[in-house]
């Protein structure tokens, strides 16, 4: 089984910022072969200079946390549309907006309610198929690969 490196963003800087604590969630229900590692400001620097695009080709999912029931719908509408322009692959579903209760989310990223967790767990699973489906179709030598020299891989 292959192991696979994975970067996410916390939009906010703030210490108590609910998404960093969903992010804390994901990682402990992520499947062993997923290895998250936090990136920040990597969109900006990622995607320059021109023509060295960082995220092209790389599986991406969106995910994120509210206290409202539809505050994170916004910014994953405007997210995909970046993703798109950056020629990243997105996770289309399950798609996962969660309204944040600090009664199932602890600080250290425990998940007290078990529908939540099990929701989450399902998320993460599908998205490292969606990774090993991404990193396989782009593979260098890859029918679909018409650059096969241009396409490199880090696992």
């Amino acid at each position: 089984m292959a192991t696979f490196k994975i970067g996410y963003f916390v939009g906010s800087v703030a210490r108590g910022s609910i998404n960093r604590t969903l992010a804390n969630a994901l990682i402990k229900l992520a499947p062993e072969d997923l290895v998250p590692g936090a990136l920040k400001n990597a969109i900006d620097w990622g995607s320059r200079p021109w023509g060295t695009n960082s995220f092209a080709r790389k599986p991406t999912g969106i995910i994120g946390a509210s206290p409202g029931s539809i505050g994170t719908a916004v910014m994953q509408s405007s997210m995909r549309a970046v993703l798109s322009f950056l020629d990243a692959p997105q996770l289309n579903a399950p798609e996962a907006y969660v309204k944040f209760n600090p009664a199932v989310f602890a600080d250290d990223g425990t998940v007290t309610d078990e529908g939540t967790a099990d929701f989450l767990r399902h998320y993460m699973e599908e998205y490292g198929a969606f990774v090993e489906r991404v990193l396989a179709a782009n593979a260098p030598g890859h029918i679909g690969d018409l650059k096969p020299d241009a396409a490199k891989l880090s696992r």
